[in-house]
């Protein structure tokens, strides 16, 4: 693989462990560790995404990764920021919650054989397809073939602003993408909020 591309991902990967970090470290009791807040304001971003997407109207299918079904805390929050999103709103619905596993001994930076088109064909029947997991650094043709194929709109939530996930939104593949600045805009003061830290470091891309 090309040394450039692998620090390219190096970099990346960094900005996204660091960003989360520091929206983690919010907290008025000082227990930043075990904070969720972070994530469920990513859960409920994706809400008001997802409501605007589909004009209030419509069913969605959220779609979790799991490791060899390891319980992540994480999906637990943004699950329930997205519930308490999507409250606000009566014409948009959840049908599932869907875990995809995957086994350890797989390369993280690829989706599985085959998962696209998992994916895409959990869009059968609803709006749209929200997933709360990230792009991998390269996608196959047969892969996004796969996903254009999807009968529902598809919304991911998480992971970093790549070439691919630009790419992907601008060719309407994906219709909105919630990700992490790479990098994010410097720290304005010490007294940031959580919100404004948020707003900072995550952006919403939509296709044209």
């Amino acid at each position: 693989m090309d040394k450039k591309f692998i620090s390219i991902a190096i970099i990346a990967i960094a900005v996204v462990v660091g960003a989360t970090i520091r929206l983690v470290r919010f907290n008025s009791e000082g227990a930043s560790r075990a904070n969720p807040k972070p994530f469920e304001l990513l859960g409920a971003s994706a809400a008001t995404a997802v409501v605007k997407l589909l004009k209030e109207n419509g069913s969605v299918v959220v779609v979790l990764e799991t490791m060899e079904g390891i319980k992540n805390s994480n999906n637990e929050a943004q699950v329930k920021g997205f519930k308490a999103g999507l409250a606000k709103s009566k014409g948009v619905t959840i049908r599932e919650v869907k875990e995809l596993q995957r086994d350890m001994s797989g390369d993280p930076r690829f989706w599985p054989e085959g998962q696209a088109r998992q994916i895409a064909s959990l869009g059968d029947g609803v709006g749209a397809i929200v997933l709360f997991f990230n792009i991998p650094q390269d996608l196959s043709p047969n892969d996004i073939a796969a996903l254009k194929e999807s009968k529902a709109k598809i919304l991911i939530v998480g992971g970093v602003q790549s070439p691919l996930v630009n790419t992907l939104v601008t060719s309407a593949v994906i219709q909105v993408a919630i990700v992490a600045r790479t990098p994010p805009p410097p720290v304005p003061s010490d007294t940031e909020t959580m919100e404004q830290s948020f707003a900072r470091v995550y952006t919403e891309l939509n296709a044209p």
